[in-house]
């Protein structure tokens, strides 16, 4: 007789123990190291020649008859056929591209990720390469850009930029604004071309939003523009951000937003980029939900997760300096820079694809555990938490020791 796991579940092995994803249900199963060790033996052998050398035959065996009644594996008389290989993954290509369009900033935000201000010193790109990066990626495959910042607003020509991306039919422009400078007229335009809005929002009162952005009346000016937006039908999302100054605002920012009719959720906490990089904005109270179980997967998600980092794999971001970052909070991943380059050179340049590729088979800690294609993975977020900035630096919201097999801070 022998024994398999069906077709829908893969067994992933970790340092201590392993994990049964069920691709069917999503759910995925925790199993001990000797469980682990006995499905691979019976991968090659029968069950009776593998029960034959255990001591604790009985267990094992009451374990496969517990797999075949939750309908995850199944015993057979003759030798089956070897699985189908899985299912190949289109190799990345670009999808979406964040154009930072200047590094001026009317607010002077604590947390700033690229230490924008009204003062600094740039390199600009000239506009028409952006014009010319904007044919280019659309013929790249990107559907989706954003115009950010700085302050978007604050590029004479943005509006150039958008009339440009529509005319290309990217099917999701948006701009990231403090919406201090919107005007009436800007709103306009958003509409004639479809143009969604994001902003952020730190707080219910202007005491607390103007201590963050550092700019009096920011609150005022933000909170208009947003009803603004939202009373001319056009798409707002509101990014709201937490740290020190403003951890007891979590409730009242999801409250406003439900008041602007604004779907908002939970608030982030400050990322360790930038200004951002300082200990003293952390938060005391407030923090990211931590990663633990119970994990979810489908099987997109999970055979992706093998090749590329889901979160990376076909985005990039460009700075005001022309540099090609995988993602804004990746400031120091500098994968080449459209002022020397063209679009195609970079994205098919090393750098680019080595950060793409990033899966959590490469990550410290993360290689060795039973749940790396289940759990999510912020790169930038981990190598800022990293006193080393090392790219590959352990996630820093898991308590889980893949070579213990225990939860820190939870009871299994």
């Amino acid at each position: 007789m022998f024994f398999r796991l069906l077709s829908h579940c893969r067994l992933v092995e970790g340092a201590f123990r392993a994990a049964i994803y069920d691709l069917n249900s999503g759910k995925v199963l925790s199993v001990n190291g000797g469980a682990a060790d006995l499905l691979i033996a019976c991968q090659a052998r029968s069950v009776e020649d593998v029960l034959a050398e255990l001591p604790n035959a009985a267990v094992f065996q009451t374990f496969l008859n517990t797999l075949v009644e939750k309908q995850l594996g199944s015993f057979y008389m003759v030798e089956p056929a070897a699985r189908a290989d899985d299912p190949l993954i289109a190799p990345p290509k670009l999808e979406f591209i964040w154009l930072e369009l200047t590094a001026k900033c009317n607010n002077r935000c604590l947390h700033c990720y690229s230490e924008s201000h009204m003062n600094c010193e740039e390199t600009t790109v000239p506009h028409e390469r952006w014009l010319k990066l904007l044919e280019e990626a659309h013929a790249e495959g990107a559907t989706g850009i954003q115009l950010i910042g700085g302050e978007p607003l604050l590029y004479p020509q943005w509006r150039d930029l958008v009339e440009k991306a529509s005319s290309l039919k990217y099917e999701y422009i948006e701009i990231f604004t403090n919406a201090t400078l919107v005007r009436e007229s800007d709103i306009e335009f958003f509409k004639r071309h479809q143009v969604r809005v994001a902003t952020t929002i730190y707080a219910d009162n202007a005491a607390i939003h103007d201590t963050v952005t550092k700019n009096p009346g920011s609150f005022e000016r933000t909170l208009s523009a947003a009803r603004s937006i939202v009373a001319a039908g056009i798409p707002l999302r509101i990014a709201s951000i937490i740290m020190k100054p403003n951890e007891g605002e979590v409730e009242n920012i999801m409250r406003l937003c439900e008041e602007l009719g604004v779907e908002s959720g939970p608030p982030d906490v400050v990322r360790p980029t930038g200004r951002g990089d300082d200990e003293g904005l952390l938060p005391e109270t407030y923090c990211r939900l931590p990663v633990q179980p119970p994990f979810a997967v489908d099987p997109e998600a999970f055979f992706q997760a093998q090749r590329v980092n889901p979160c990376l794999a076909g985005k990039i971001a460009v700075t005001a300096a022309g540099d090609v970052i995988p993602c804004i909070f990746a400031r120091s991943m500098v994968c080449g820079n459209i002022l020397h380059t063209s679009l195609r050179d970079v994205l098919t340049g090393a750098p680019l694809k080595e950060c793409w590729h990033t899966t959590r088979d490469c990550v410290e800690k993360c290689g060795d555990c039973e749940y790396r294609y289940a759990c999510h993975d912020c790169r930038p977020l981990a190598q800022g938490a990293d006193q080393n900035k090392n790219w590959l630096a352990a996630s820093p919201g898991c308590s889980y020791n893949p070579y213990t097999g225990k939860w820190e801070d939870l009871h299994e």
